[in-house]
C-alpha cells in the first residue's frame, strides 16, 4: 500500500534518517492528505468487496482551506461511504443485524491503517413515515448503535462522533418504496480532521432530493427546514452528553459590529462558538446568560480591553453543534 511505503516518513517535521543512509525528508500531514485519503478508499473498497462480497457507494468530496481554521494549512477530501439501513437493522429497530455488524467489522479493519487524528462521524437517517421528533429519535439511536459498535472494537486511530438527522435530509422524494428506501440509511463520513467533516455535514442542502423536479423538491426541503441544528457527539461522552432534548432550535448569531465576530451562542447552559475560521474567534471571558451583547467603551478615549483571540478547533471530546440553516458548525468551548 502506499501508506505502508510512506510510514516512516509520517511525523510533524524534521527529517528522517534510513537506517545509516542519507537524511532523507520527513513528509509533513498536509502533504500526506491526499495519499491517506486515496489508500483509504482503496483499502476500504478491497476489504468490503473481500468481506462482504459488494462495496458501498464511496463519494469525495473536499473542503477548501478557507473554510477550515488557519492550523488547516490544505484542502480536506472528506469521502461518504453509504449504506442502506437494512443491512444494520430491521424496521422500526435500533438493534443491530449480524450484516451489520459484519459491515462494522470491515470499517474498523480499514480504519486501523488510519492516522491518530483521521475523524469519523456517524450519520442515521429515515424516511418520512411517522413524525419528526420520532424518526429523529430513531436516525439518533441507529447512529449511536454504530458508532458504539465502532468503538467497542478498539479502533483507537480514530476519532468517532454520532449523530441523527431524522428525515431532513432525504435523497429522493419520500413518494415510493424506491425513494424511502434509498432516505434510510447509514453513513460514514471520514476525513483527516474533524473540522473539515463537520464543514461538509453543514452543508448538505445540497443533497436534498437532488435531480428531483423543483416542486418535489421544494416539498422535500420543507423536513429541512424543520431541523435548523443537531448534536454530534463524541462517542466517548454520549452517555454524557447527549441533550434532552434532541431538535435544537439555532437562531444565526449577531455579527458584531467592528470586528466582524459572530457572538457565542448559550444552549441549555452550554455554551458554544463558531468553529474557528480563518478570522480568529474571541470568546468570552466567562459564560454569557444568552447571546453575549457587544461591549460598551468605557470613554470616548478609553477603548474596552482587548480580547486575546483565540482558534476554535474540535478535540476529540468536543461535542460538535451543526447548523443547517447557517451552515456553520458550533464547538462547545469548555476550558479552552
Amino acid at each position: 500500500m502506499v501508506l505502508a511505503a510512506a510510514a516512516a516518513l509520517l511525523v510533524d517535521s524534521g527529517v528522517a534518517r534510513a537506517q545509516g543512509g542519507p537524511p532523507v525528508r520527513v513528509l509533513t500531514w498536509p502533504e500526506t492528505v491526499e495519499m491517506e485519503h486515496e489508500d483509504r478508499v482503496r483499502r476500504l473498497g478491497a476489504l468490503a468487496l473481500q468481506r462482504l462480497g459488494r462495496a458501498p457507494r464511496i463519494v469525495t468530496y473536499r473542503i477548501d482551506r478557507a473554510s477550515l481554521p488557519a492550523s488547516i494549512p490544505v484542502d480536506i477530501p472528506v469521502s461518504r461511504w453509504v449504506f442502506d439501513q437494512r443491512v444494520f437493522f430491521d424496521t422500526d429497530s435500533d438493534v443491530l443485524r449480524p450484516e451489520g455488524q459484519a459491515v462494522i467489522e470491515v470499517v474498523a479493519e480499514a480504519l486501523r491503517g488510519e492516522a491518530a487524528d483521521t475523524a469519523v462521524f456517524v450519520a442515521g437517517h429515515t424516511d418520512s413515515r411517522a413524525g419528526d421528533a420520532y424518526n429523529y429519535d430513531l436516525s439518533v439511536r441507529r447512529a449511536h448503535s454504530v458508532a458504539q459498535s465502532l468503538h467497542a472494537r478498539k479502533v483507537r486511530q480514530a476519532q468517532i462522533w454520532e449523530v441523527g438527522f431524522g428525515e431532513a435530509i432525504p435523497l429522493a422524494p419520500n413518494t415510493s418504496e424506491a425513494g424511502m428506501a434509498r432516505n434510510r440509511r447509514v453513513e460514514f463520513l471520514f476525513g483527516r480532521k474533524a473540522e473539515a467533516v463537520s464543514t461538509w455535514l453543514s452543508r448538505q442542502r445540497s443533497l436534498v432530493c437532488a435531480g428531483a423536479d423543483d416542486m418535489q423538491r421544494q416539498v422535500c426541503l420543507q423536513a429541512f427546514d424543520r431541523l435548523p441544528g443537531v448534536f454530534a457527539n463524541p462517542v466517548a461522552r454520549t452517555e454524557v452528553s447527549r441533550p434532552d432534548r434532541p431538535v435544537v432550535a439555532v437562531e444565526p448569531p449577531p455579527v458584531l459590529p467592528r470586528t466582524g465576530v459572530r457572538a457565542s451562542v448559550v444552549i441549555e447552559d452550554r455554551t458554544f462558538v463558531p468553529l474557528g475560521t480563518r478570522q480568529t474567534v474571541a470568546l468570552p471571558e466567562s459564560s454569557p446568560a444568552a447571546i453575549e451583547p457587544v461591549p460598551t467603551p468605557r470613554s470616548p478615549v478609553e477603548p474596552p480591553p482587548k480580547r486575546m483571540p483565540v482558534e476554535v478547533t474540535i478535540t476529540r471530546n468536543d461535542p460538535v453543534l451543526i447548523d443547517l440553516r447557517e451552515q456553520r458548525v458550533l464547538v462547545e468551548t469548555l476550558e479552552r
